[in-house]
């Protein structure tokens, strides 16, 4: 018979020999991760996928190859939304018939898709994100897909920068696909991911550190010269609101507070406290009380560095969770 297709419709799924719905086995690939998009609340991927299932109509064709519009394929379409492309030309789109009709078909997809994580916990924060594929109209009752999570996994080599990868996960679901009206089966790959921190601890959070503490030369200086007090306060206090214009500029508008910018909030405050610290004691010397003033500096060498790192450590430890 060699590799000539019998009359058969492609737009019509086979019907397994024990009825029910064709199981599609899938498994995935993650080539490579290039990047993760914070203000696009994107993630830039490279996959392949790979899918088998059974057509007794193809029975005496093993070891044959056609195009894939030529057999039925189940169509599958990515519900994030995306910009995603796929590697392979129409010449190079096949499929592979195997062993009691079974229907080997590969792609590889390449670009931009949306995960819509949330930047609660930033830039302490982990997430998981979740690429889902389904059938364009094909209900669960005639398509079902089995993971295989044995074969679905990552590639040990990621061009990634600022984020560790921590999991790969393959699972199947039904969905109710509200435009269409119908039970579809849905495949969800998640990948588990954990920012790299040590960036922003050193290029945010250790400067921020100095310019907070420099605010703290206040208590060292004479009380009486509050004049300039207030002057050094008043430059970190610029200092760090720069800094939170920095922060703000590499994240989308976002209707709640990150981790980073509650410890900008704080840093600011301590800076504020500073000042008022200054003016009180300032105060104190013009009512000719310098010496609690010098007491209150005294106290405030300790204070304030504890309650800048403590305030700073519980807010990390809250994004950590």
């Amino acid at each position: 018979m060699g590799c000539t297709l019998p009359t058969m419709r492609t737009d019509v799924a086979p019907i397994p020999e024990n009825g029910g719905p064709v199981q599609v086995n899938a498994s995935f690939v993650v080539l490579d991760i290039l990047g993760v998009d914070d203000v696009t609340q994107q993630i830039n991927v490279d996959i392949g996928a790979s899918l088998t299932w059974q057509d007794p109509r193809l029975l005496s064709l093993e070891g044959c190859r056609f195009a894939r519009s030529q057999v039925w394929v189940p169509d599958i379409i990515l519900q994030n939304s995306s910009s995603l492309r796929t590697a392979r030309n129409n010449a190079r789109d096949q499929v592979v018939i195997g062993a009691e009709g079974r229907v080997s078909y590969r792609q590889r997809f390449f670009g931009d898709i949306s995960t819509y994580h949330n930047l609660r916990d930033f830039p302490f924060d982990a997430h998981d994100f979740a690429i889902s594929f389904m059938p364009v109209e094909t209900g669960a009752e005639t398509l079902k897909f089995v993971p295989d999570q044995a074969n679905t996994w990552l590639s040990d080599q990621l061009n990634i920068s600022g984020w560790h990868v921590t999991n790969l996960s393959l699972q199947e679901q039904s969905a109710k696909l509200r435009e269409a009206g119908q039970i579809l089966s849905m495949l969800t790959l998640t990948i588990s991911a954990e920012r790299e921190v040590n960036y922003y601890l050193f290029r945010i959070m250790l400067p921020l550190f100095f310019v907070v503490a420099m605010s703290w030369v206040i208590f060292w200086v004479p009380p009486s010269r509050f004049e300039f007090q207030i002057g050094l306060g008043a430059t970190s206090m610029l200092t760090v609101i720069a800094f939170n214009l920095a922060v703000a500029g590499a994240l989308p508008p976002l209707g709640y507070l990150t981790v980073l910018d509650q410890i900008l909030i704080w840093s600011i405050a301590m800076v504020f406290l500073a000042i008022a610290e200054a003016l009180v004691t300032g105060l104190h010397v013009v009512n000719g009380r310098e010496l609690r003033a010098h007491q209150i500096d005294r106290l405030a060498r300790v204070v304030f560095p504890i309650l800048l790192i403590g305030g700073w450590a519980t807010l990390a430890v809250s994004g950590i969770r």
